[in-house]
């Protein structure tokens, strides 16, 4: 089981590191790959807040938490403190992702169609289990 929860981490982990990145170095062909909703479809002050602002900071820090699940699948001693700390990582970017959706919707913004929306909202919950999981393998990890 632990092996199945590093490969779903690392490849889910993986694919939010390299949204990001699209979005902030090259949110064209992040447009043309659906990782960003195109311009219109979203308030520009949130595709500015998600494609620089986080694309940036998930660039920079997104990596953490699929190298985790990588060095944990190599059985390297490092891993749970990677995991700990990729974990809330990714806890918070799927949270913001989600919440500043809720309340800019709440708010009359546009936030994306229906379908992008839906698909944001199931990698925020898929990254924030992933979340979970691996710091709760790492607090075991570390507690034995």
């Amino acid at each position: 089981m632990i092996t199945v929860i590093g490969i779903l981490v690392l490849l889910l982990g993986v694919i939010a590191w390299v949204g990001q990145f699209l979005s902030f170095f090259a949110p064209s062909l992040a447009t043309r790959l659906g990782v960003m909703e195109p311009e219109g479809e979203i308030d520009e002050s949130l595709r500015i807040i998600e494609g620089k602002a986080e694309g940036l900071m998930d660039t920079l820090l997104a990596w953490t938490l699929p190298a985790s699940a990588l060095l944990m699948l190599l059985d390297h001693p490092l891993w749970p403190f990677l995991a700990i700390f990729g974990g809330g990582v990714f806890l918070y970017f799927s949270g913001l992702f989600s919440f500043s959706r809720v309340f800019m919707k709440a708010a009359g913004r546009n936030v994306g169609s229906a379908a992008s929306v839906k698909a944001a909202y199931l990698f925020a919950g898929l990254w924030a289990a992933s979340s979970v999981a691996m710091i709760s393998l790492a607090a075991i990890q570390l507690s034995s």
